[in-house]
């Protein structure tokens, strides 16, 4: 199976405040595999915080209006864009995500209510369903909060909750509409460019950060690491009867004028592998995308294959399965040093014809195996040269 998600907001202990080398008024606070820029005097050590991962997003409240403030006029709808944590450099330090302590700062206005009522450091909290909720370190507050993972939008998923803005008509639509509100609707029908998908559709295809898991490999451990592609993530298979083509979350019609169909259309060799491999799934990402294009056209998208997964649940690297077009491989194989690695995040992308960084890299054990709360094991750096200029 692919990763769990693990995308949370948790409360957090701060450690010792480390100076800022280039700035009097500002430290560093280190956790995780995360380090975050912060006002000297906003944090003190062993206070409990709120850490908001980069690529979340944040609700459209007054305690996060600095991110959009002079962006977005008065009464109007703050984009998601707007409202996304990403990370930044201040006086040449990387600070990632947003960090907001609990006894001071806009973190009581996120939590307005907030009591501490206990000695153990926990707290009575109003979420946004105007409940109270005790809340203590280790915890995830991102429901509460009302945060959420950055997901941008696929063609048709707008138009598919605009159906149900009212209520079925008939029992079809009644468990349709079940599936929806379970989020379990993955093979629901929208019409238009998407279509009803396989019966037994593969999984949605994620992989988490590596800075959440920092222990999940071994030192040492043989690993491959690939180059992370900035693109529209894919899916194909064939199932014996008929040849399905997928987004991230939904299912390409053939009279679908997609970037997904049109990378079949001028990559046929995807369909011809799809068809001599019956239920297997092809993954990969299509290129370009509207900021980085890997030297392809929208006309003329490629397609970098990054995992199989076979019909039993095993999953293949392309290039032992005879894929055509993978993704550039940075590491075949060697030893995993956290350090090494994350140095690899960062530079330009090896795909032929790219004039631009690489958005990071993927790392998966030679070995496959899983790890226990997550699943699968093959984890991500992301560039944060490549997230600060993505926003």
């Amino acid at each position: 199976m692919t990763a769990k998600s693990n995308h949370q907001v948790n409360i957090v202990r701060i450690p010792e405040i480390e100076k800022h080398p280039n700035a009097d008024s500002l430290g560093i606070v280190r956790f995780g595999g995360y380090q975050v820029v912060v006002k000297l005097g906003d944090f003190k050590t062993d206070d409990l915080a709120v850490f908001i991962q980069p690529d979340s997003v944040v609700p459209e409240q007054d305690a996060y209006s600095f991110l959009w403030k002079d962006r977005v006029a008065p009464g109007c709808p703050v984009p998601d864009k707007y409202r996304r944590i990403t990370v930044r450099r201040f006086r040449k330090e990387w600070s990632e995500g947003l960090l907001l302590s609990l006894e001071r700062g806009i973190a009581r206005l996120a939590f307005p209510d907030s009591i501490k009522v206990y000695a153990v450091d926990t707290w009575m909290a109003t979420g946004l369903d105007g409940k109270f909720h005790l809340v203590h370190e280790g915890d995830d507050v991102a429901e509460i909060l009302g945060v959420t993972h950055y997901d941008p939008p696929e063609p048709g998923e707008v138009q598919r909750k605009e159906q149900f803005r009212r209520w079925p008509r008939s029992l079809r639509g009644w468990w349709y509409f079940l599936l929806f509100k379970l989020g379990i609707d993955s093979n629901w029908p929208t019409g238009g460019e998407n279509e009803r998908g396989p019966k037994n559709p593969p999984p949605v295809y994620d992989v988490e950060a590596l800075k959440n898991y920092k222990d999940a490999f071994v030192p040492g451990e043989s690993v491959i690491v690939t180059e992370k592609i900035h693109g529209s993530n894919m899916r194909c298979l064939f199932d014996g009867k008929k040849f399905y083509v997928g987004s991230r979350k939904l299912w390409k019609s053939e009279k679908s004028d997609s970037i997904w169909r049109r990378a079949v259309a001028v990559n046929p060799w995807i369909e011809r592998w799809c068809r001599d491999h019956p239920g297997y799934t092809l993954y990969g990402e299509v290129v370009p995308t509207q900021t980085l294009t890997y030297g392809y056209t929208k006309e003329r998208p490629g397609f970098f294959a990054f995992d199989v997964l076979s019909p039993d649940g095993a999953w293949l690297r392309p290039q032992e399965c005879g894929v055509a077009q993978v993704v550039p491989i940075l590491v075949n194989p060697g030893p995993f040093s956290y350090s090494d690695l994350a140095a690899l995040a960062d530079g330009p992308s090896l795909v032929p014809g790219a004039k631009h960084l690489r958005e990071g890299i993927v790392i998966r054990p030679v070995k496959e195996r899983e790890v226990r709360n997550l699943g699968r094991l093959h984890l991500k750096i992301v560039s944060n040269c490549f997230l600060e200029k993505d926003k």
